[in-house]
């Protein structure tokens, strides 16, 4: 059905070249016929999504989400950052000292979660908060049905966040990411289902790769000690090592699994000679590119600070690079600055690891930890 890119090179010029398609009207199977209508991605790949078009549609759905995260707001949002990280390790340091605790749960995923739905404007309400990351979980869940999967992609998640925008217009409320889209909806730039679906793409794109980022680096650092005791050597000479670790976060584990589907929209010679056909669909498996030995020698080795960590790929590259990039390296340095300087004893628990069950996203379900400071 799908061809497999397997390097570095080939799977950055799948993703930036123009001969490579979002656009499903492309993929020759899909127009022959060929594709089952029980197929479970099918209603995905099918949408007129941010992630699943190109050109001026795609440069229309993107321009309202790359202004509300612009350097500016970025920048902005570091104070409520940190007071945030700040009062998820206050309530970690109330845990008995000894008690395994799951990081992810306690600290990982509620961060990222609050920062995304602050930059959406959406309640200060746990409840609101909890249920949009069921709805994000659910809608990724590569062992959920066919049905279960379009019932939350297509029903109950644009039926939660329609009812969200109708208490803020209610509310009056204004500067934030959801009423841009709305604003932009009522002058005519984009229709209902296109506010609802960037919503749904910033949802879950805006915190579970952030989660997964910031568990991967704390795992990086727990199972290579060496990489944790060059961390503090560089903090005790006055260096800022966290960039690092979180670039080779990116590389040694990226937060998304695979990146589907590019489509030939002619015959096109990749590096190493092989040739993708028009009308082929192009999967980017980019978690197992991260570890391409052409690019990043011993690349199963967590390594802060190695000089070719920069080509690492996990935001993509070209038109559909990941607008939430700078706020998510933002969000995760501030987190393991912190978490590390709160908790310098910090082990991890020895499990094996049990993998969040999705195509998309490449986490962990949890992330033991025994906290001592």
């Amino acid at each position: 059905m799908a061809k497999a890119v397997t390097t570095r090179e080939t799977a950055s010029l799948v993703m930036s070249d123009p001969r490579f398609a979002k656009d499903i009207e492309h993929w020759g199977a899909y127009q022959r016929g060929e594709i089952p209508a029980d197929w479970p991605l099918l209603f995905i790949v099918e949408g007129r999504g941010l992630l699943t078009t190109d050109g001026e549609t795609h440069r229309r759905l993107r321009l309202p989400v790359q202004r509300a995260i612009s350097p500016r707001r970025v920048k902005a949002l570091r104070p409520r950052v940190e007071e945030m990280v700040e009062r998820l390790l206050a309530g970690l340091a109330e845990r008995p000292a000894g008690e395994e605790t799951d990081l992810r749960a306690g600290f990982a995923l509620p961060l990222p979660l609050d920062v995304i739905c602050d930059l959406l404007g959406l309640p200060d309400d746990g409840d609101v908060r909890h249920e949009l990351h069921e709805l994000s979980a659910a809608a990724m869940n590569s062992e959920a049905t066919v049905a279960e999967v379009r019932a939350t992609v297509a029903e109950r998640f644009p039926a939660t966040l329609a009812a969200l925008i109708e208490r803020k217009r209610a509310a009056g409320d204004r500067d934030d990411l959801t009423m841009d889209l709305v604003d932009a909806m009522d002058a005519g730039e984009l229709s209902e289902a296109e506010v609802l679906g960037n919503l749904i793409t910033t949802v879950i794109g805006g915190h579970e790769t952030t989660v997964n980022l910031i568990c991967h680096a704390v795992r990086g650092l727990l199972t290579h000690p060496e990489a944790m005791a060059a961390v503090r050597a560089r903090e005790s000479a006055g260096e800022d090592p966290w960039p690092d670790v979180v670039e080779e976060a990116l590389r040694w584990e990226s937060p998304t699994r695979h990146i589907m589907f590019r489509y030939a929209t002619e015959d096109v010679t990749v590096p190493g000679g092989a040739v993708i056909h028009a009308g082929e669909a192009v999967l980017v498996p980019i978690a197992a590119i991260q570890r391409c030995p052409f690019t990043f020698p011993d690349p199963d080795t967590f390594r802060p600070g190695r000089p070719e960590a920069g080509r690492h790929i996990a935001f993509g590259v070209g038109a559909h690079r990941c607008p939430g990039a700078p706020l998510a390296r933002l969000e995760a340095e501030i987190a393991l600055r912190r978490l590390f300087a709160a908790f310098p004893d910090l082990t991890l628990v020895d499990r094996p690891p049990v993998r969040v069950p999705s195509l998309g996203i490449n986490g962990h379900q949890e992330l033991p930890v025994v906290l001592r400071g």
